[in-house]
């Protein structure tokens, strides 16, 4: 799922999907907060001015997971916040969820590596969550996105460090 702003003409009427950056979180964030903003649904917008309708893309929560350089093996701070969207997984709110597992890295090295690291990275994120815990494969998916969607500038670690994350985004 791409995060790219495009336009369909369908009888006359323009549908424009918008493009949000997502919602960063850390070991610090709240069971409830996760809960919350996965539940959102897209919002419908109203741009007859622009010529259409439009549609936000669903949410999506950039977890900092951190793993050891250059792998996908994800490093004991991370796992409680793993912990944290399991128990959100299982919640009566998103217990029926599918959730894409998106994987991202910074640009260092070169395309075709980012994009097979970043999927190994959402790989192990899936793993981990079907090995501790009781949710089915079917609710996860996973998509790899290399370094081609940054939330911030690679020219600095602060900038790479976000870009190095996954993301949960609900689909269903």
């Amino acid at each position: 799922m791409p995060k790219l702003l495009f336009s369909i003409i369908l009888l006359g009427f323009c549908t424009i999907v918008l493009a949000d950056k997502p919602l960063i979180i850390d070991e610090n964030t709240e069971i409830k907060y996760i809960i919350q903003n996965l539940q959102n649904q897209p919002k419908m917008r109203d741009y007859r001015d622009l010529g259409g309708i439009a549609e936000d893309e669903p949410p999506k929560l950039a977890a900092l997971i951190n793993f050891k350089i250059n792998s996908a093996v994800i490093l004991e701070k991370s796992k409680p916040l793993l912990n944290k969207f399991d128990q959100a997984l299982q919640s009566d709110e998103l217990a029926h969820s599918v959730l894409i597992i998106a994987g991202h890295t910074d640009s260092t090295g070169s395309n075709i590596y980012n994009l097979s690291l970043s999927y190994k990275r959402a790989e192990a994120v899936k793993n981990y969550l079907l090995q501790q815990y009781k949710l089915t494969e079917q609710r996860l998916v996973i998509k790899a996105y290399g370094e081609d969607q940054p939330i911030d500038t690679n020219a600095t670690v602060q900038g790479r460090t976000l870009n190095r994350r996954v993301e949960f985004i609900r689909i269903d």
